[in-house]
């Protein structure tokens, strides 16, 4: 199995490239899976508190199976190794492995970016190509953008800059060249501190401390702290700069 990352800011156009590659790869015969690494710590994929597979976790279930007529899910109780998640899924005769997100791990690397500011921190050795949302706007003539391939990194080489919305057959054709079969374990590499993923918008998240540099008003004025929610309990929309 071969295994690629696709990183970049939030909005930055992870997902739709993900969504655009996984089509063009069936679309050549490969079985694809996908990896998404999600940074918040009050995420649970069974969110019923009164369901029976989560009266079965905190029962003390070291594993949880959820058998229907149309899926089968397990549920770990616990973190899993990347190797471990890679292992599993290599034992489903998959092709291609598409792991979104995920900075620490030293995979080879598709660097989504919204501007050219995104870009130096998020590059390694191993990237192979910039996309996203920002390429599909060069491409439609914004000239900010075009500069973007031409982006210094430490041991880092050029990268083309491929849209996966226009042009997802050149793109799949360089990633079928420029990722190696899986190796095992995954080497670590230090996650950028801008990089830090945090939960903003979460209708359940709760403050695990109080802020800095609160005003009289008790509000933050730090650029990470979250912001004010409306009835329903979700986070506006802000302008503050896109976190992953």
């Amino acid at each position: 199995m071969k295994v690629f990352q696709l990183v970049g800011a939030r909005k930055s156009g992870k997902t739709t490239t993900a969504e655009i590659l996984i089509g063009s790869l069936k679309a050549r015969g490969y079985r694809v899976g996908t990896v998404k690494s999600i940074g918040c710590p009050r995420f649970t994929m069974d969110e019923r508190r009164d369901s029976n597979t989560a009266r079965h976790r905190r029962a003390g279930a070291d594993a949880v199976v959820a058998l229907s007529k149309n899926e089968t899910d397990f549920i770990y109780p616990r973190k899993l190794d990347l190797e471990d998640v890679l292992l599993t899924l290599s034992r489903e005769g998959l092709d291609y492995c598409i792991v979104e997100g995920g900075y620490e791990y030293d995979l080879p690397r598709i660097v989504c970016f919204r501007s050219p500011e995104e870009i130096p921190e998020r590059v390694t050795k191993k990237t192979f190509a910039f996309s996203g949302a920002g390429v599909h706007e060069a491409a439609e003539g914004d000239e900010a953008f075009l500069s973007a391939p031409d982006f210094p990194a430490a041991g880092a080489k050029p990268c083309p800059a491929l849209s996966a919305v226009e042009e997802p057959a050149t793109l799949t054709d360089l990633l079928e060249r420029a990722v190696p079969d899986m190796v095992l374990p995954v080497a670590r590499i230090p996650r950028p501190e801008s990089c830090r993923g945090f939960c903003r918008g979460c209708s359940g998240h709760e403050r695990s401390r109080v802020p800095e540099n609160t005003g009289a008003s008790g509000r933050s004025d730090h650029p990470a702290a979250e912001p004010e929610r409306g009835a329903s309990g979700i986070a506006p929309e802000t302008t503050e700069p896109l976190k992953d």
